[in-house]
């Protein structure tokens, strides 16, 4: 018998009010740009939370954001959400209190601006459960790659790659798509090419307890 192990999940869900919500969303990072953004020299990031400062749209779409998440674990585990969380738990010898009630949040989001030449090298979200983006407007493909986390992959080359065609993935998202996966999978975002500015939002999600 021979088993496929250590396989790594990842969601990828079209938005079903992205049109509602993009315009606005892309006026208000917009807005932001004038000041209010952090620029790192191979990408420009907004200050602030962008569940604050985003107004209507940006709470409606992190609320959809934290479901879509939430029914990704509970796909993955087969198991409500709050008996997961339990389950993984009582495997460390812990267990919650009371009538415990377990759901997705926000513990940090922001918006990305790339411009022509722009890009982000591999990186991951260290204490994140899961990381989500979500791309809000640009005028071609969105592309991310996903990095193999298996990282003795990339120290031999043994003739026959038995780790797949390759050690990175790459996703062309258009605008209204959200990607969802583990927050320890690194990730990067190949050089930007475009006449018009990226925006996308990212999210970083982890669980709480009430």
């Amino acid at each position: 018998m021979v088993s496929q192990l250590f396989t790594t999940p990842v969601a990828r869900v079209r938005c079903p009010f992205a049109d509602d919500v993009n315009p606005p969303l892309a006026a208000a990072v917009d807005e932001r740009d004038g000041g209010r953004v952090k620029d790192f020299g191979y990408k420009r990031e907004t200050a602030g939370e962008f569940t604050s400062w985003g107004g209507s749209e940006a709470a409606r779409l992190s609320g959809w954001v934290c479901t879509v998440a939430g029914k990704f674990v509970e796909s993955l585990t087969g198991m409500p959400l709050t008996k997961a969380f339990t389950h993984s738990l009582a495997r460390e010898g812990e267990q919650l209190t009371g009538e415990p009630s377990v759901s997705v949040g926000v513990t940090r989001s922001w918006a990305s601006l790339y411009r022509e030449g722009d890009l982000h090298e591999p990186h991951f979200h260290p204490n994140t459960a899961l990381s989500a983006v979500y791309y809000v407007s640009a005028p071609g493909a969105c592309e991310i790659d996903l990095l193999d986390p298996r990282p003795a992959v990339d120290y031999y080359d043994p003739g026959i790659c038995l780790a797949g065609e390759s050690h990175r993935v790459r996703l062309a998202c258009t605008p209204g798509e959200l990607i969802v996966f583990p927050g320890w999978l690194k990730h990067s975002v190949p050089p930007f090419t475009g006449g018009e500015t990226r925006i996308s939002v990212a999210w970083n999600l982890n669980y709480f307890t009430g």
